[in-house]
């Protein structure tokens, strides 16, 4: 986010201006990517076409700026108290009675469980059981862990097996199910192009 479009913003908007897609996403607070998914999910208006340009009213942002701060975690004080202006390595480590996972990981966890389970297979779960019937095999490792694999887990159609360090790009092994092995065996050939 811009923050010197979103400063520009706050600071007098006029409420009947229209704006691009990239300073709406800054008034609102967030990236242009996670914006239009927002517009997606309805939480922030469609735009309106001025001139072939989509184009949002800064009056009805303010009811998505309020929608998306109120959906914000709240840091916890330690955090919260830090001064915008300390470099990170100045600032105090977090405190230790503050570990993950704590309550706001396991709500999100059990959000996206109930998304995963209520939604059709994505192309990139598809793709990746794919993989599996490519190889021939029951058992892929891949360096990183992808939202994919995890609504996979999710599914029952894999299984975490393995992991090796490093943290932030693990080596990570996964296993077909029995009912994942059942998918896989039903997916048709993918056409050679």
């Amino acid at each position: 986010m811009n923050e010197n479009i979103a400063c520009e913003l706050e600071h007098g908007p006029d409420t009947t201006r229209l704006v691009d897609r990239r300073r709406a996403a800054a008034y609102v607070g967030v990236t242009a990517g996670r914006f239009e998914q927002l517009v997606r999910d309805n939480v922030v208006p469609p735009p309106v076409m001025v001139d072939n340009k989509r184009r949002w009213s800064i009056a009805l942002l303010d009811v998505a700026r309020e929608a998306v701060v109120s959906s914000m975690p709240c840091l916890p004080p330690a955090i919260a108290d830090i001064t915008p202006e300390a470099r990170p390595c100045e600032r105090d480590a977090a405190p230790a009675a503050h570990e993950l996972p704590d309550q706001v990981w396991f709500d999100q966890r059990a959000r996206f469980v109930q998304r995963v389970r209520r939604s059709l297979l994505s192309g990139n779960e598809i793709r990746l059981l794919r993989e599996f019937k490519l190889l021939k095999q029951n058992q892929i490792s891949m360096f990183g862990y992808y939202g994919s694999f995890e609504a996979l887990m999710v599914r029952g159609y894999i299984v975490e097996i393995d992991r090796k360090p490093p943290s932030s790009r693990p080596l990570v092994t996964y296993r077909l199910t029995e009912r994942g092995e059942q998918v896989v065996s039903a997916l048709k050939d993918e056409p050679l192009v």
